[in-house]
């Protein structure tokens, strides 16, 4: 699986306060879409001072982090920037084949 941050950008006031009611609701059925096979919410905060949301997440690939995101687009315009990241062992292991793979290159 694999880890990605997600920026969301609401993009008007209108959008924002009517995806809010139905944000409500979705959050009082339970979030289903937060986890389901091959994804896992880790966390989302709010800035709704600015219309953005900011989102943790895992999922087995991009189908599976559209399946979560693409209705909110879809019903209130919400632009969300997602960005696959490393967690702390995977960057670890990142750098060392980058440096090991650098290293060969200089001979």
């Amino acid at each position: 699986m694999a880890y990605y941050h997600v920026h969301g950008l609401i993009p008007d006031n209108l959008s924002q306060k009517k995806g809010y009611k139905l944000f409500e609701e979705y959050i009082k059925s339970g979030a289903p879409k937060d986890n389901f096979d091959g994804f896992a919410l880790i966390s989302r905060v709010h800035a709704p001072q600015t219309g953005e949301v900011f989102v943790t997440c895992i999922a087995d690939n991009h189908l599976k982090v559209d399946e979560h995101f693409a209705i909110w687009r879809e019903k209130f315009g919400v632009e969300w920037n997602i960005i696959p990241v490393f967690n702390d062992e995977e960057v670890i292991r990142r750098n060392k084949k980058v440096e090991t793979e650098a290293a060969s290159m200089e001979e």
